[in-house]
């Protein structure tokens, strides 16, 4: 059974399982815009975690990208993270979930500049903080022999951050580096968030 996922083009957790799947063209990828109305509501009747991305394997449906990365491996008898590396990507969705937490703030109209609250200014220390946890490992990593879901997560992440200007990663001269070494790699053009 081929599997379906269902995401934005925009979302990089949605971009790093498309990326994941690259070269198995037996995959069927169904857009969604979730800031649109008709696709928030599609969302909403779909999937009770209301996010993207979303999974079906048949009937099966699987719900976050981390799990769908283990379904995946498993499924196509990829071979497991270490714990080095389940580190280094749990620093790497923390990275993003802080800045996606930060976003969507944003988006909902609070001054995320304003210095004044908690839970805003801890999302904040955490991007620096998880990326330069982050770099000493990026810098090791090569394209021709690294291609893999840690990566992949990596640059959509670092990606997604300039896009939506969350932050300035050039504050990161070895992660802006690891993504001029990592722009060619299968699937990256493609998946480029469209030009408005």
């Amino acid at each position: 059974m081929a599997l379906t996922l269902i995401g934005s083009f925009t979302s990089p957790y949605v971009r790093k399982i498309r990326l994941l799947l690259w070269e198995d063209k037996s995959v069927e990828f169904r857009p969604v815009n979730y800031f649109e109305e008709e696709g928030n509501k599609y969302l909403k009747a779909i999937n009770p975690f209301n996010q993207l991305p979303m999974m079906l394997d048949g009937d099966q449906p699987i719900y976050d990208s981390r799990v769908m990365f283990n379904y995946i491996t498993k499924k196509k008898g990829l071979k497991p993270l270490t714990i080095e590396e389940e580190n280094i990507l749990s620093a790497i969705d923390t990275t993003l979930a802080s800045a996606v937490n930060l976003f969507s703030l944003r988006k909902g109209g609070i001054d995320i500049d304003a210095g004044n609250h908690y839970f805003i200014e801890r999302q904040k220390e955490r991007l620096p903080s998880l990326l330069n946890l982050i770099t000493p490992w990026a810098k090791t990593q090569e394209p021709a022999k690294d291609w893999n879901f840690l990566t992949m997560s990596l640059y959509s992440l670092l990606y997604w951050l300039e896009f939506r200007e969350m932050y300035d990663i050039k504050k990161h001269p070895d992660l802006v580096n690891f993504m001029e070494r990592f722009k060619n790699c299968p699937g990256v053009a493609e998946t480029d968030i469209p030009k408005a």
